[in-house]
């Protein structure tokens, strides 16, 4: 399989737009000869999370889809188009008021696969329902692959279920959010020096390390121009990616901070 893991930025509220650059970057990865583009956690909504003091789950509620629905019935015709996988973060409409925060995985045949997150975090559950325990893994491009929103792995237990389960890759969808309580730096290479160190070792780095897997972990780049802007914000996401091969070797990442296409062959 050769893999993209595509760094973007999406917002709250505009899905029309959001679904338009998912496009444009699978068109990216569709030259470049790529099996299945994973973009980050929200990337079809746009984050909805307490700290936002716009977000409102009646809005949600609007924006919020079944699956299959409109969005995922359009990424299949465009994977049939490009001969391409997607991988998008999306907020899934169930039988109860609040959605999922789901991930799904399509390509020219339909949907393959939905992980919903098992737990929303804190600044989510004004938003979100929890998905349960339920994991299984898909086949596709001759990969096992296994699918954890953000937070979810920061369980081991969890990791250790996927390396039973035999995948050969876990792909890690994040939205990661560095909190200013944290005290991580005053600029963003302190923040991204605190991600490798922290999150990015913790969640991705060592799981592949003790359990011999691949794992991919994607994030989103922060909205902000400057590391200065919107002081009020009480978190930063720092746009890191990277792709972490058995006993931990590093297959690919990005600089950070940054809108960007890893592409991997595994």
């Amino acid at each position: 399989m050769r893999l993209g893991l595509q760094t973007f930025c999406a917002h709250r509220g505009k899905k029309p737009d959001n679904v338009d650059r998912i496009l444009r970057f699978a068109e990216n990865a569709r030259d470049a000869g790529c099996d299945l583009i994973a973009f980050p956690e929200f990337s079809v909504n746009g984050p909805w999370v307490t700290y936002d003091p716009d977000a409102r789950l009646a809005d949600l509620l609007t924006d919020a889809e079944p699956i299959p629905g409109p969005t995922t019935e359009h990424l299949q015709q465009e994977a049939e188009r490009l001969n391409i996988a997607f991988g998008v973060g999306i907020a899934e409409r169930g039988l109860a008021q609040k959605p999922f925060n789901a991930y799904v995985i399509i390509d020219n045949t339909g949907i393959r696969h939905v992980q919903r997150k098992l737990q929303p975090t804190e600044s989510e559950m004004a938003f979100y329902r929890g998905g349960g325990d339920h994991i299984a893994p898909l086949e596709l491009a001759g990969t096992r692959i296994g699918v954890t929103i953000c937070a979810d792995n920061e369980n081991p237990q969890l990791h250790q279920r996927w390396h039973k389960l035999g995948i050969d890759l876990l792909l890690e969808p994040h939205y990661d959010c560095i909190k200013r309580f944290q005290k991580a730096g005053h600029s963003w290479d302190d923040l991204l020096t605190f991600n490798r160190q922290d999150t990015l070792h913790r969640r991705a780095y060592k799981p592949a390390q003790k359990l011999g897997i691949t794992t991919a972990y994607v994030d989103a780049k922060d909205p902000r121009t400057s590391f200065d802007d919107h002081p009020e914000w009480p978190h930063f996401v720092t746009g890191k990616s990277a792709c972490f091969g058995p006993q931990g070797t590093v297959l690919a990442e990005n600089t950070g901070n940054e809108e960007s296409l890893l592409i991997v062959d595994l």
